[in-house]
Order: structure tokens, then sequence, then C-alpha cells
């Protein structure tokens, strides 16, 4: 399986779900060479949103990860809206982590929509990407061994990104 996170972000958008790409995905948007091998998409977690989620996922062939490989469920609007922080899942685009409680100061989906930035992945796949500067806040946060390495590269980025930016 290729991981094809433009492909998962045109089903979502397909299916008219309201989400932020958080982490990886969202750094490499904003223009960082670390690679990564997941997508973590935070949803809204009214109702309707979740429905259209359900309905993605469905698309998407989506299952629970586990180290011991995919567990076939039914994932339902209900079923996510019990969980609590995350939700790993594997696609047939690729791995999904449905994050529900990011690391760091922000809240939810309101919180961190506050200051993401649309991003044009292909015509007319938009979708919205975590400020980067909220993105280094959560990898702090976090402080994963992973996210620790990353945050060299990203603080670099955005300390270019603003020299750009002020020419």
């Amino acid at each position: 399986m290729k991981f094809d996170p433009v492909g998962i972000c045109r089903i979502l958008t397909e299916e008219k779900v309201r989400f932020v790409v958080l982490g990886g995905f969202a750094a490499v948007v904003h223009g960082s060479p670390v690679p990564t091998e997941d997508i973590d998409v935070l949803p809204s977690r009214d109702r309707e949103n979740l429905e259209r989620l359900a309905r993605a996922l469905k698309r998407l062939n989506a299952a629970i990860r586990t180290s011991d490989g995919p567990v076939r469920t039914k994932l339902d609007a209900g079923f996510i809206a019990n969980m609590p922080n995350m939700l790993n899942l594997v696609t047939d685009l690729g791995d999904v982590d449905l994050v529900f409680s990011p690391a760091g100061g922000l809240v939810g989906y309101e919180g961190w929509s506050v200051r993401a930035e649309f991003a044009e992945l292909e015509p007319g796949v938009v979708i919205s990407v975590a400020a980067l500067d909220d993105i280094i806040e959560s990898k702090t946060a976090a402080n994963r061994l992973k996210d620790q390495k990353a945050l060299p590269y990203l603080e670099s980025l955005r300390d270019e990104l603003r020299r750009q930016s002020e020419q």
C-alpha cells in the first residue's frame, strides 16, 4: 500500500468533513523536508460531521490499527464520538490517525481551526492545515523522540518563512 495523503484528503473533502490536518503531513504542506508515514486529522466532533467522517472512512476501507494487525469494526459516528483522545486507523490509502486531544494548549477542532491555513493540495482539494507555530507548540508539548528530532527542521522552516514574508 502506497501512502497517499492527498487521496485521503480528497475523500474527506468529497464527503464534506470539517477537519484540520496536524502533525507531520501538515508540516510537509508548509514545506518541511521531514517525511511522514501517516496523516493526523482533527475532525469537528459535531454529530453531522462525524456521520460524514464515518462515510469517508468506509470509502477508505478503514480498520483500527493495532500491533497485531488491522481490526475490522463498524466505524460509525457513535463509535467515533466515544473515542476520547485518538483513533489509529489503517486504510487503503495509508495510515490515518484521528486525533481528538492533540498535545499543546489548543483545544479541539475549534481551537486548532482559528489559526489554521487553507492549502490546495490539487485542484478541488482544499484542506485546513494547522498553523506552523501551532504544530511546533504541539510537538514540543508531546515531547516524543520523533517530535524532538523534527523540531529543529520545523523551527528553521518557520524562521525562513518569516524572513520571506518580510521581504
